[in-house]
């Protein structure tokens, strides 16, 4: 029996440096500027010097998230948001508090490992699948960010970068890195008389990644990336029936 894991198809995955480790940390905790391998790439993953990036880094005495735009960070532990941060990251002399640092753009995740001891970068392969229906072209997602509505919950802080404060009656505050919408839905008309439920609100958006088993040809997601953080209509499907909850497939348009 082969334990191994099937290798995710339409997936480049490259190991990161010392370097490129030290280089990402001091771009994003020090510098403050753009991540420089997000935006040159490295070998089989072409980068991107025009989309936004973001991030998400957990350490052991709490959460910084960031949005980079275009040249700067804006980052949760800076005013006015420090309190509800994790205290800044210096590379230098505390990166043992790391438990996870994922620096992401809609074309490639970086991530490191606790203690920013290993790290590794992930993109799209060159031989992505073309057709719609094929099983192990990678899927796009989205998920409903947490955030009680109403301006006395959440809402956006004033700002070149958005970034939003949200809360929850359980009084849970988090830092979001994206201008915040309040959640709604409204039934849309769709071909043959149905009506798809289109939902409104702010959303973390990624892409997963599917393998198939050689010897059963079960097929299965094996590997996922965050591509963004984006308000507004729920940027990808699927979408449901208003009437009947039933998913509505593309064939049904």
């Amino acid at each position: 029996m082969n334990h191994d894991p099937p290798h995710p198809a339409a997936l480049v995955v490259r190991a990161l440096t010392g370097r490129q480790i030290d280089d990402v940390l001091h771009d994003v905790f020090v510098r403050g500027v753009r991540c420089r391998l997000l935006d040159s790439g490295t070998d089989g993953l072409t980068g991107d010097p025009a989309a936004p990036q973001w991030l998400i880094a957990e350490f052991g005495d709490g959460r910084v998230t960031g949005a980079c735009p275009h040249d700067r960070w804006r980052r949760s532990d800076e005013e006015p948001t420090a309190h509800l941060s994790a205290p800044s990251l210096d590379p230098d002399t505390d990166r043992w508090r790391v438990l996870e640092v994922l620096v992401f753009g809609p074309h490639a995740q970086i991530r490191l490992g606790e203690g920013a001891e290993a790290g590794w970068i992930s993109g799209d392969a060159p031989d992505l699948p073309e057709a719609p229906d094929d099983p192990l072209r990678p899927r796009d997602r989205s998920f409903l960010l947490q955030g009680w509505n109403g301006p006395g919950h959440s809402r956006t802080l004033p700002g070149t970068v958005p970034v939003s404060v949200t809360a929850e009656p359980s009084g849970a505050q988090a830092v979001l890195p994206v201008r915040w919408h309040d959640f709604s839905g409204r039934a849309r008309p769709e071909a043959g008389g149905r009506s798809a439920l289109e939902s409104t609100g702010t959303w973390l958006t990624v892409r997963e990644y599917w393998a198939s088993d050689p010897e059963t040809g079960a097929v299965g997601v094996a590997f996922h990336r965050l591509t963004g953080l984006y308000t507004g209509t729920k940027p990808t499907g699927p979408e449901f029936d208003a009437g009947t909850g039933d998913q509505i497939q593309e064939a049904d348009r």
